[in-house]
Parts: structure tokens; C-alpha cells; sequence
């Protein structure tokens, strides 16, 4: 299993991010419509904060949005030092639960590196499923409303949780052959001992 970051978004002259908002949707599109040249990614944003590793980005990005995260496993001092350190740059953090408009164009073009040219949509939980054509997903001028997707052949699941903000992507051994998502994504394949406190307060070892 694949864990794949949501890029952050450099994009001055746009409204002021608050912590607890969505990005703003005028950013969400200009971001689509510019696509790479705008992500930071969160090793960039590790260097930029003095952080160990990304690790720590993952712990201070889980203060952000809905805050749900118990106090013993939270660093409110490492939140607000990225989230200073993200305004006076007009770097926006990636919402959680949801595609960064970045991550979307990756997947597109993952989606058709595996050769698929169609694959089903969802909500959460598989709520809501449609079919997504593969290159809507590249289009730049088209937002997609997407938390889940997998093709007809259940070869790979990509899903995100709601207070997360990195996909985890789950490949059978013959979709791996034909794509590999480090290609696409930065993130880390996740290990036996991985979970989802991975950097986060005393489990960050």
C-alpha cells in the first residue's frame, strides 16, 4: 500500500487561508488550471519548517480543518509554526479528506499509465458512485468531485479518510508492473508497522 501526500498550493495574491476553512474555490481552480508549478510538496515544506521529516508535517497538518486529533498526540506549537510559516509564503495546507486539485492531475495520469480509461467515482464510504471518465481527471479546466476511485477489475482502490490528508493507493501485483505510484506521487509505501498515527505524538518513532 501506497501513502500519497496531498501537495500544498503556493499561490499569491489569493484570499488569506484560516485555519478550520476549506481552501477557498477561486484557489482550488487557479491551482487546476496552473497544475505542478504551484505544488510544494511536504518534504519542501519539512525543510522550510526546521522539521526532523515529514513526519512532523503529517502531526502539524492534523491540527488543521476539524482539529480532531486527541491533545496527548498533538503539537499545537509545530501547527502554528507551519501555518505562520505557510502565510508569509502564501502557501496553502491541503485540505483534509479531499484531492488536492495537484494530486487529481497525478491521478489522472496514473489512472491512464494503468491503462484504464474509466474508472468508478465515490464519495466517503463508497457513497455515491459514478463513472469518471480517466481524462476528466487531467482536465484542467474541470473540477472532479471525487473521494474514492477504483476500475471495473478492482486492481488498485485509492480513498482518503475524512481527517487525513494523504490517499492510501492499493495496487494488485500486476497493476504494480505496469505503474508504480512513487512515479506519480510523493508519499512512502507503508510498512507492517504503519498506521495512521504514523508521526504523530509518542507513536512517531
Amino acid at each position: 500500500m501506497f501513502v500519497a501526500l496531498n501537495p500544498f498550493l503556493r499561490l499569491p495574491g489569493h484570499p488569506p487561508w484560516k485555519n478550520g476553512d476549506w481552501i477557498p474555490e477561486s484557489v482550488l481552480k487557479t491551482a487546476k488550471t496552473q497544475g505542478p508549478s504551484c505544488g510544494v510538496s511536504w518534504q519542501e515544506i519539512a525543510d522550510m519548517c526546521g522539521f526532523a521529516s515529514i513526519r512532523q508535517v503529517n502531526r502539524a497538518l492534523r491540527l488543521t480543518g476539524s482539529k480532531r486529533l486527541p491533545p496527548e498526540f498533538a503539537c499545537p506549537e509545530e501547527t502554528e509554526h507551519m501555518l505562520r510559516a505557510c502565510a508569509a509564503r502564501s502557501i496553502y495546507p491541503p485540505d483534509e479528506g479531499r484531492a488536492s486539485p495537484l494530486l487529481e492531475l497525478s491521478m489522472g495520469a496514473f489512472v491512464q499509465a494503468l491503462g484504464h480509461q474509466e474508472v468508478v467515482a465515490a464519495g466517503h464510504w463508497g457513497v455515491s458512485q459514478s463513472r469518471l471518465p480517466a481524462h476528466d481527471l487531467l482536465d484542467k479546466s474541470q473540477e472532479c468531485d471525487w473521494v474514492e476511485l477504483w476500475p471495473a477489475d478492482l486492481s488498485f482502490y485509492c480513498t482518503i479518510y475524512t481527517d487525513y490528508h494523504y490517499y492510501l493507493i492499493c495496487q494488485t501485483s500486476s497493476s504494480l508492473q505496469k505503474a508504480r505510484p512513487e512515479a506519480y506521487f510523493e508519499g512512502f509505501y507503508a510498512e507492517e508497522d504503519t498506521c495512521d498515527f504514523w508521526g504523530i505524538g509518542r507513536l512517531s518513532g
